[in-house]
């Protein structure tokens, strides 16, 4: 049976340790007009001036976490709260956009890669994210495991191999649980 190839970005998973989860995110704010989508699943950093934006290269220096959300308080057409799972360029005039992040550094994720077979191989090493455009019908992520190009300055420390029924290990587009390598630094 062959994995599928649909990436999703992360997906919140559980916590490194064992330790339960409580889904908990952290509030940011996303500029006003932001010219790039950030879709639910995408690892997102923190500009200077406090922003939300999605890290799109292969960096770990100003890594937040990753995007669950947003909230846009004042729809410039409806005129009433929206949620979303991905933020799309839009000019609010009242209000704020309101970014939800997965902000603990000790969560883990379910991530897809790319079409190399490392499986158990790839246990203890980090791999960079690349950074794909989301899907506007479903809000997820695009972005996917590089398991191409394994480097000490990836942004995920692949934990396990997913044990999920629908994951074959060692299979092009296997599944791995990972860490993001978070430094929580500002950029």
């Amino acid at each position: 049976m062959a994995n599928s190839t649909g990436a999703y970005g992360l997906r919140a998973l559980g916590k490194f340790g064992s330790n339960p989860s409580a889904g908990g995110q952290g509030g940011y704010l996303i500029v006003n007009n932001y010219s790039t989508s950030i879709f639910q699943g995408d690892i997102v950093g923190l500009t200077a001036t406090g922003y939300v934006y999605p890290i799109t290269a292969n960096s770990t220096g100003n890594i937040l976490g990753v995007f669950n959300g947003c909230l846009i308080e004042v729809n410039p057409t409806t005129k009433k709260p929206k949620w979303q799972n991905y933020y799309s360029q839009i000019n609010v005039s009242q209000g704020n956009i309101d970014a939800y992040v997965i902000d603990d550094p000790n969560q883990l994720y379910l991530v897809k890669s790319t079409n190399t077979a490392l499986g158990q191989t790839a246990v203890g090493t980090s791999f960079g994210i690349v950074y794909a455009a989301g899907n506007t019908n479903n809000g997820l992520s695009g972005s996917y495991l590089d398991l191409g190009a394994s480097s000490a300055t990836g942004q995920l420390l692949v934990i396990s191999t997913s044990q999920f029924v629908d994951n074959v290990p060692a299979t092009t587009n296997e599944d791995f649980v990972v860490k993001v390598k978070s430094s929580k630094s500002i950029a």
